[in-house]
């Protein structure tokens, strides 16, 4: 037998195990949803619930959905669930489902029953704050007093939060005498992670869990500009390249540039 006919033969012999042990593996299965930590492959019948979505990717690429009910998922329909040891990257999307759930929770704890909710506002004085940045410093009232101060509150599965980091990274460079902070929910060695992947430079407050609050229902990033005496300047969620540009006028004219 010529060397490379044997070849191709050995070739076709490992492409058959491969596929055969592909259809023995029992991590296979990508489910199209993900429902209060169970796996499906079409949307089953749900009960009455209020739900929240998510939207899930894994580093392959491959998505799910995620819904939350405030409810418990009967017993006919977690029969129709995905066995856990089937579902492919399980622990990294019901990771990923947890982290939204604490984050809605955090962000939503302040919203009354008529839908409203504290969050700092232009011309008001920024409220007390006490909070730990990434090298373990203490950040309070009066350690900004004097300077103007930037805040920028965001998550790690705000994608538009984390397109942003680079370009924020750069306004320290512009206005070095401004105190520029980050602040989220998760703890350092995740903030340390994901803002050294972005190339994000800023003072990162970690844990800032009561901050959370002040997103209520308006959405990731939240920016607020402080000038020197403590007053809110300007307050804003989401991000754009149009709300940067209004952001750096804000921050000029704080600075009195």
């Amino acid at each position: 037998m010529k060397p490379l006919r044997f070849a191709i033969i050995a070739l076709l012999a490992l492409s058959s195990l491969m596929a055969i042990a592909q259809e023995q593996r029992t991590d296979t299965i990508i489910p199209k949803f993900l429902i209060n930590g169970y796996f499906f492959r079409e949307l089953p019948e749900l009960p009455d619930a209020i739900p929240s979505y998510s939207r899930l990717k894994d580093s392959e690429g491959n998505k799910i959905l995620a819904i939350g009910l405030d409810v418990d998922l009967p017993e006919s329909v977690t029969s129709q669930a995905i066995p856990l040891e089937q579902v492919h990257n399980a622990t990294h999307f019901l990771n990923g489902a947890n982290m939204m759930a604490t984050m809605l929770e955090l962000a939503q704890a302040g919203v009354k029953e008529d839908g409203t909710f504290y969050s700092p506002k232009a011309g008001e004085p920024f409220p007390p704050f006490n909070e730990i940045d990434l090298e373990g410093h203490r950040w309070t009232n009066d350690s900004v007093k004097g300077h103007v101060m930037v805040l920028n509150l965001w998550y790690s599965g705000c994608g538009p939060c984390r397109a942003e980091m680079p370009e924020l990274s750069t306004w320290k460079e512009q206005f070095p005498d401004v105190l520029f902070f980050s602040a989220t929910y998760h703890d350092a060695e995740v903030v340390q992670k994901i803002t050294e992947k972005h190339h994000f430079t800023w003072t990162h407050l970690v844990e800032a869990k009561d901050m959370m609050s002040w997103i209520g229902t308006e959405g990731f990033p939240f920016t607020v500009v402080v000038d020197k005496m403590g007053i809110v300047r300007y307050a804003v969620h989401g991000t754009s390249q149009e709300i940067r540009a209004e952001i750096i006028a804000k921050i000029k004219e704080a600075e009195g540039i």
